[in-house]
């Protein structure tokens, strides 16, 4: 039964390549690869969209550098910039 899930997975993926993903969490968006192992897989926040979960409950650090402390967007980001600000003096 688990083979079976992987080759009707692989088919799906397969037939989806140069689709475009939209990440749930953070409004990102890529185009799927024939290669990427994880095509799902949100690289600026680890947001699996597949599974609906984060493989990890620490932000990347390709995410981080992209987050506008100009203009945070909700109470993490704020609070990540705040404690940015506090490292640089």
């Amino acid at each position: 039964m688990l083979n079976l899930l992987n080759i009707l997975k692989t088919n799906i993926i397969s037939e989806a390549i140069g689709e475009k993903v939209n990440c749930e969490k953070c409004d990102h968006s890529w185009d799927m690869k024939k290669d990427d192992k994880e095509p799902y897989l949100c690289h600026m926040c680890n947001y699996d969209n597949s599974k609906k979960e984060f493989l990890d409950e620490k932000w990347s650090e390709k995410y981080k550098s992209s987050i506008n402390c100009n203009n945070p967007k909700g109470f993490s980001q704020k609070a990540h910039c705040q404690g940015r600000k506090k490292r640089k003096k």
